[in-house]
């Protein structure tokens, strides 16, 4: 039987293609170049944009195998973010430690320096020809008059005010009070003191070496034997005169030096007036 060619038959299908002898129309013949079902063929290869390629048996299984590796290398991530976070609140936390104690031991002292400090400053000798060292000094705050020894004047340390003298590169025209400088002392101060009876031109090569530098101060002291004394927490030195090398050295060793009980402490903020 002949068909015009783009004629459908009924009786033919996908599945039965090829000359069909006669009487045998009713038994199935092998199948030539069959379709298979949707169902046989198994899942659709995904779209891409290279779609064009044929779909292979495994693909399906290769691009799952892909994402499990890439879920895995993100979750991989994650867990280093979360341990460098965390190594960094850390650090933080460490650093805000340090700095609280390093404050509370400014302000509460701290352990004796050692010997063999980087300046080259032994606090407990002599470190300027001709200076006196005095050992075994009092810390204690007090309110009101201290009785220091009358042979050491001004004071070298001791009991003293629990408010700080300004030392600011501060120069005073007035006598200070002992008290409020002894603590200024203790934070690493040099105190300068000069007699009543110094030329004025001495003094204001004093000021000079005094005014604006931080941990510095000057003022008169009546009845000072020496023209010039420089004090230190534990060290006194006196000259004769304001250009006396000795002076400068006692600056160099004992500004913010190592003998001092509470070494950069704050002087500001204190006693402002004599």
């Amino acid at each position: 039987m002949s068909r015009e060619r783009g004629t459908a038959d009924p009786e033919a299908s996908w599945e039965h293609v090829g000359t069909v002898a006669p009487g045998l129309r009713d038994r199935t013949l092998p199948t030539v170049g069959t379709r298979r079902s949707r169902a046989a063929r198994g899942r659709p290869c995904p779209r891409t944009s290279d779609s064009t390629r044929p779909c292979r048996p495994g693909d399906d299984d290769a691009r799952r195998a892909r994402l499990d590796e890439l879920r895995r290398q993100d979750a991989l991530r994650a867990r280093r973010g979360r341990r460098l976070r965390t190594g960094a609140t850390a650090g933080g936390v460490l650093a805000a430690a340090a700095v609280v104690l390093g404050l509370v031991a400014s302000m509460h002292g701290r352990p004796a320096q050692d010997p063999d400090d980087a300046s080259g400053i032994d606090p407990d000798r002599v470190n300027v020809r001709g200076e006196r060292v005095y050992e075994d000094l009092e810390r204690d705050h007090v309110k009101g008059e201290v009785d220091y020894p009358a042979d050491v004047r001004p004071p070298v340390g001791g009991r003293h005010d629990p408010q700080w003298q300004n030392a600011n590169g501060d120069v005073y025209t007035r006598p200070l009070r002992e008290e409020n400088a002894v603590h200024s002392l203790e934070h690493g101060t040099v105190w300068v003191t000069y007699s009543t009876d110094l030329p004025q031109a001495e003094v204001e090569e004093l000021r000079a070496k005094v005014a604006g530098v931080p941990y510095r101060m000057m003022s008169p002291l009546p009845g000072q034997e020496s023209p010039v004394r420089l004090t230190a927490w534990g060290h006194q030195l006196s000259v004769d005169s304001a250009d006396d090398p000795r002076v400068d050295a006692f600056f160099d060793a004992y500004v913010q030096g190592p003998q001092a009980p509470e070494q950069g402490a704050p002087v500001t903020g204190g006693k402002a007036t004599p």
